[in-house]
């Protein structure tokens, strides 16, 4: 049986092959990869599904994650790819998690402030929620009072649950509710 033995001959680096051709290492492909991702526009935008998961949850009972994904890319100039969307979609309790974790300090200041022991007026309507702060510290001033003696805090923290949690539908704030319990029953 004749077996070659002339494998100790053999050019095992490819060296005459041409570039296209060529192996490389995972170490080239990598610094070729983050270079390509630095010469390229930041399209990452991980944490904005964050900010808008509440806004995407209550689009979604009506669209579709593509159409949304459309949407924002079309009407607004934000690149959220579908899979992205159905990603935080799929794991609602993450996302609404984290979601909260962008509010709970204000959360926290305004519910020390009101002297709540729980996170209860966060499903109040938007109109109830203002009428109870205004009044939460028995202060006849209330809002008002706020803005006199510039307790940067409390309106920073105000501003943040009205913009950020108010401003959200009252029937989606209840939809979430259920996977926020954990962190809204143990109070504040």
């Amino acid at each position: 049986m004749g077996v070659d033995k002339f494998d100790k001959y053999v050019n095992l680096t490819n060296d005459m092959a041409q570039d296209h051709q060529k192996s490389a290492d995972a170490t080239d492909i990598g610094l070729k990869l983050v270079g390509h991702a630095k010469s390229t526009e930041f399209s990452a935008n991980r944490g904005l599904v964050i900010e808008l998961f509440p806004f995407i949850f209550e689009a979604s009972q009506r669209m579709s994650a593509r159409a949304i994904s459309r949407f924002l890319l079309d009407e607004q100039s934000i690149k959220l790819s579908a899979v992205t969307i159905t990603k935080a979609l799929n794991d609602p309790k993450k996302s609404w998690n984290a979601f909260f974790d962008t509010i709970e300090p204000s959360a926290r200041i305004l519910a020390l402030w009101t002297k709540s022991k729980s996170y209860d007026y966060l499903f109040f309507s938007k109109e109830i929620y203002e009428e109870k702060t205004a009044s939460g510290t028995k202060n006849p001033l209330g809002r008002i009072g706020i803005k006199l003696f510039r307790d940067t805090d409390i309106l920073g923290a105000d501003k943040v649950m009205l913009e950020k949690w108010f401003c959200i539908s009252k029937e989606t704030r209840m939809k979430a509710k259920p996977y926020l319990e954990s962190r809204i029953a143990g109070g504040v």
